[in-house]
């Protein structure tokens, strides 16, 4: 099997395969890791080494790139995107999105996890809800398949937060590679303007909260919490709708 992770970091996922795999599974397994930082690569590769994995690659470039990086007639059967999608450009978002489906095999998963809220919030991080995110994916297949595929976008409690995940399978995409091909340009754009439209909604639904809660004042740690979080949300969607037009 092989395997794609997109913008790996440290090395979390694969970490805990002995946990999860057995050493049978494990060595069917060809991991390829790609991350834009060299150390991070490095750091996941000596984890995937001791693995017991039946082979172990990377490659260093920007995630909007990869693409492009990787040798056209390269497909995986596994690509994951975990924690990631808070951190990708709304711009740039659709493009990796259809690209990665497109690097998948006749019956190859893409994975896609992240968080609802990040803590503490980050300066230009863009989280998702569950929701909202089945609403990109349903655009995004949609454009390129012909029959009605819905992925279910699953929603997970944490101690403190939610996170959401997503499994978008080729085999219910009904195109051929040619079809794909011919498709990615549709996909983005539609996969792009359902994005915006999220974030549309999101601008609105933001400064309605922020006047109401710059109005009454806020009376709870949680209210205040919801306060920050909201002023970091409002400057990151208000910077990726102007970077989009």
């Amino acid at each position: 099997m092989a395997w794609l992770d997109l913008a790996c970091g440290r090395g979390q996922i694969v970490n805990g395969l002995s946990s999860n795999l057995s050493d049978d599974a494990r060595a069917k397994i060809e991991f390829f890791a790609y991350d834009v930082k060299q150390d991070y690569l490095l750091e996941t590769t000596k984890l995937a080494a001791g693995q017991g994995l039946a082979g172990v690659d990377s490659e260093v470039g920007d995630l909007s790139n990869f693409n492009l990086v990787l040798p056209p007639e390269q497909k995986f059967d596994f690509i994951t995107l975990t924690n990631t999608v808070h951190e990708v450009a709304a711009a740039q978002l659709a493009d990796i999105l259809v690209d990665a489906v497109s690097r998948l095999n006749d019956h190859g998963t893409v994975f896609i996890y992240d968080m609802e809220r990040i803590k503490p919030p980050e300066l230009g991080a863009l989280p998702f809800s569950a929701g909202d995110f089945k609403s990109v994916v349903i655009a995004l297949v949609q454009a390129l398949s012909s029959q009605d595929y819905q992925p279910e976008v699953s929603q997970w409690e944490h101690s403190t937060v939610r996170g959401w995940n997503v499994q978008l399978q080729r085999e219910y995409i009904s195109a051929t590679t040619e079809e794909l091909e011919e498709r990615k340009g549709e996909a983005v754009e539609r996969t792009r303007e359902a994005i915006l439209a999220v974030l549309r909604r999101r601008l609105d639904e933001c400064r309605e909260t922020l006047e109401a809660l710059t109005m009454y004042g806020t009376e709870t740690a949680e209210e205040e919490e919801d306060r920050e979080h909201l002023l970091h949300e409002f400057w990151a969607i208000t910077r990726a709708l102007e970077a989009s037009k």
